[in-house]
């Protein structure tokens, strides 16, 4: 990154730097890592049926198409926390587009999504898991649902679940940890791994996001979607 010497007083003597080395700007780390997190809020007459969308720079929705070819590179859980409501747990997986693009799937940690996504990974292979994957989300009423395709002799092929898969109820909380570990366990090693390095395809005018201001996006995130009863916390943590 180039320096950049910003004054903000006409006598020059306060001045903002960008760029300088070694330095990191957090306000730029969140607006980038909120413009690569895929929202999945289920698909609408507005969005045309897709289920997910990026946050752009204003605030703004950009929904995108409901299959993706990656890697998976691990899963967390982030509890999110709130001024005035109780924090809640979101399940991210993180992925590699086959553009060399990474994102993060976000979902709540104890929605259907969630559910959905770990009983595709349970009933896959370590090397199915560690190899490319088409992921697809598909909308059932207010739910979204995912399928999983893994790639074996040149060809995709859907995840089969079997019939003691379909319960009707979501998996247990103990039962979802042990997944998150299992699919970590498999996949983490394609994060700068050379063999998926090899096979992502470099887009030749990567798609670029106008410079504006970011509060609106800001508040979109912290924002509930109902009231809950209060809560002390106010700030957001990771825990693993």
């Amino acid at each position: 990154m180039t320096l950049s010497i910003v004054p903000v007083d006409q006598a020059g003597i306060d001045n903002i730097a960008d760029g300088l080395s070694g330095f990191t700007d957090e306000s730029s780390e969140l607006q980038q890592s909120m413009m690569t997190t895929l929202f999945i809020a289920g698909a609408s007459d507005a969005s045309k049926g897709r289920c997910a969308y990026l946050l752009l720079e204003d605030g703004s929705r950009m929904w995108v198409p409901n299959s993706l070819r990656c890697w998976i590179v691990d899963l967390q859980i982030k509890t999110q926390q709130y001024e005035s409501y109780d924090p809640t747990e979101k399940l991210l997986i993180r992925v590699t587009a086959v553009d060399g693009t990474t994102y993060v799937y976000r979902c709540g940690f104890d929605s259907w999504t969630a559910t959905s996504f770990l009983t595709q990974f349970k009933h896959m292979t370590r090397k199915q898991l560690a190899d490319q994957v088409t992921i697809t989300l598909r909308s059932k009423g207010r739910a979204t649902f995912v399928d999983v395709s893994y790639v074996e002799n040149g060809q995709f092929h859907r995840v089969q679940l079997p019939d003691s898969a379909f319960t009707g109820q979501k998996l247990g909380y103990d039962e979802r940890l042990d997944l998150i570990s299992y699919v970590n366990g498999t996949s983490q090693d394609n994060e700068d791994s050379p063999v998926v390095e090899a096979q992502v395809q470099v887009e030749e005018e990567p798609f670029e996001v106008p410079a504006e201001e970011i509060d609106e996006l800001l508040d979109e995130i912290r924002k509930p979607k109902r009231s809950r009863r209060k809560a002390s916390a106010s700030t957001e943590q990771v825990t693993a």
